[in-house]
Formats: structure tokens, C-alpha cells, sequence
């Protein structure tokens, strides 16, 4: 019965539209109604955004509060090595300085897809391969345009990845950048951008947004629909907090913050 208030109460989302619920308010809703091992699956998604918070704290970025940790649990936690996977950890202990965190971020950002996609199933294994192949794509078209050594940038990630072969084998070829048949609208997206970082940002984000809006319509009162529209929302709330300087910088960000492994 929970899950059929949920989405008895759940405002629509559109895209282009500022939604009517917050992230903190859905997350308490959440809490109320769904049981601890359907929780535990909420909490593999906001992992996402507690890796990225990592890279926010050793460059001293705005730290996002939709995680699963504030920003001083977190540092307390890698501190005393409790509560984070251990892949977490071994980054932190292979690299003991902030400049070495920044520069093999990579890595880290690796072993959270292999990792997470390798120990979670059915949805939750297709949402974090969904994100995993659309930043490796954005980042093999970013380097088929503007000369990026992407080999050196995918050296963490996992070559025996379909995606991940289709892209290292195309970085020196010529011609333009191939998507996968899987993913023309998403090459449809960034062509009929033009070369505009910002219209891409935007066509990008609601080529995600549809993508798990999809998922919610699709899967009714089902914790699988929930987390369709818990990462629909965040990707609203994004869109709505980007400002045009970041958003002119988000195809590079890619690339440079390591985000593509």
C-alpha cells in the first residue's frame, strides 16, 4: 500500500518546467513509506552523488546535499574508514594528496560503475549502465571534435566493456563519431545541437530525463518507477541550478573531471 500512496501524491515532472516537489521533500516521503531493504536500494543511487561529493570536497566545490551523507559525516567517515565501499578507500590510501586525488579521479569514478553495476541487478544494474554508457559516449564525441587524448582519460575503465571498445576504437579514426544503435537519439541530440555546449547540456539532460520519466510511467507503484522519478528529479533540479558559464563548460567537464571512466 505504500507505494501506491507515493504515487498518489507524487506531482508530475516535465521537463523545462520547475517541479513541485524537492529531492529533501521526496527523500522524506520515502522514509516514511518504503521498507529498509528498499531503502538500501535508494541509497546505491545517491552513492553516485556521494563519489561526486568527493571530488568536491578536494577541490573545495559546492557540496551536494541530496546524497546519502553531509559533507562532515563523509569526511569523518574517510577518516576513519567506516561506512563507504572499500574501493573508497584504497583510492584514499593510494593517493595522499588533494593534486593526486584530482588527477586520478578517474580511477575512483571507475570502480564505482564496475563495482556497483557488478553487485546490483535488474533496474538498478540498467540505470547505472545507462549513465555509465551516455558519459562515455559524450566523452568520445568531446575527443572525435576537439582532439582529446581519451585513451589516457579511460585507462581505469573496464576494456572489456562493449561501450568502452566502440569508443577507444573510434578516438583516431576518421570520420565522425559512431553511436551505437542503441543511442542514435542520443547522437541526434548533440548533432542537432550544433556545436552550442549549452544547447547540448540541455538536450543531453532531457534525453535523461525521458529516459527514466519513461521508466515511472512504465513501471507503475513499483519501487523500480520511484527511482525513475527520484533521478528524473534531480536531473530537473540540475538543469534549474546550472547557470549559462557552467553550462557553456559541461561537455569539458566531462572529460576533465574524470567523469567518463
Amino acid at each position: 500500500m505504500s507505494k501506491f500512496f507515493i504515487y498518489g501524491i507524487l506531482p508530475p515532472l516535465d521537463f523545462g518546467t520547475r517541479p513541485d516537489i524537492t529531492s529533501r521533500e521526496l527523500y522524506e516521503l520515502l522514509e516514511l513509506n518504503l521498507s529498509p531493504l528498499e531503502l538500501k536500494k535508494i541509497r546505491v543511487l545517491k552513492l553516485w552523488i556521494d563519489i561526486s561529493n568527493l571530488f568536491a570536497l578536494f577541490n573545495d566545490h559546492k557540496f551536494d546535499q541530496r546524497g546519502n551523507y553531509s559533507k562532515s559525516t563523509i569526511k569523518a567517515m574517510i577518516a576513519n574508514e567506516e561506512d563507504l565501499p572499500d574501493y573508497v578507500f584504497e583510492f584514499y590510501r593510494d593517493y595522499e594528496n588533494d593534486g593526486e586525488r584530482r588527477k586520478f579521479f578517474p580511477k575512483l569514478i571507475s570502480r564505482y560503475f564496475q563495482e556497483e553495476k557488478t553487485s546490483s541487478s535488474g533496474y538498478l544494474s540498467e540505470f547505472l549502465s545507462f549513465e555509465h554508457d551516455v558519459r562515455l559516449l559524450l566523452a568520445g564525441f568531446r575527443a572525435k571534435n576537439s582532439k582529446v587524448d581519451l585513451a589516457k582519460e579511460l585507462q581505469f575503465a573496464d576494456q572489456s566493456d562493449p561501450i568502452v571498445s566502440a569508443v577507444l576504437m573510434q578516438v583516431n579514426s576518421s570520420g565522425k563519431f559512431q553511436f551505437p544503435a542503441e543511442y542514435e537519439d542520443l547522437e541526434k541530440v548533440v548533432e542537432e545541437a550544433e556545436g552550442s555546449p549549452l544547447k547540448q547540456y540541455e538536450g543531453i539532460a532531457n534525453y535523461r530525463f525521458q529516459f527514466y520519466i519513461k521508466y515511472f510511467n512504465s513501471h507503475v507503484f513499483s519501487l523500480e518507477g520511484v527511482l525513475g522519478y527520484m533521478v528524473a528529479l534531480w536531473i530537473l533540479e540540475d538543469f534549474f541550478a546550472l547557470n549559462k558559464e557552467e553550462g557553456e563548460s559541461y561537455l569539458s567537464n566531462i572529460v576533465e573531471r574524470g567523469n567518463v571512466s
